[in-house]
């Protein structure tokens, strides 16, 4: 049942969403996920207030965010909290930390980290099998 589940998710692949990053950041994330995941899709909106109206319709598995310079995480608070079937990874402005938030878990954070330390944090976070399976965000 687990390997049916696996299976299907990674024929389907992740759903990321990326908030208030730039387009060249949001490529370099995308490109170093896709070394161990199919991206289905990827997003890009504007980090906000209103992030959480815009995911409240959206079919996503994970977040990614930019954190600004000594700025705080109030607005990234908001969306696990409306949704907590989605994961979040959080990027400081200069690329030199890196927060992953998941409901139920704590908060793990990497610091002047490689792309495989990242992906070896995501993959054991269980951003590859997504715990729930298929059932995450749209209920695919």
């Amino acid at each position: 049942m687990m390997a049916a589940v696996l299976l299907e998710h990674a024929l389907r692949g992740i759903r990321i969403i990326t908030a208030g990053m730039s387009s060249l950041l949001g490529g370099m994330v995308a490109r170093t996920l896709a070394r161990k995941w199919r991206i289905k899709s990827i997003t890009r909106l504007e980090l906000s207030r209103d992030l959480v109206e815009h995911l409240s319709g959206m079919a996503a598995d994970l977040i990614v965010a930019e954190r600004a310079s000594g700025a705080s995480n109030a607005i990234i608070a908001d969306p696990l909290t409306i949704r907590p079937d989605i994961s979040l990874l959080e990027l400081s402005a200069n690329g030199r930390i890196a927060w992953f938030y998941c409901i139920g878990r704590p908060m793990a954070v990497l610091v002047d980290f490689s792309a495989q330390e990242l992906i070896n944090m995501l993959d054991a976070a269980g951003v590859g099998s997504f715990a729930d399976g298929g059932t995450r965000g749209d209920g695919a």
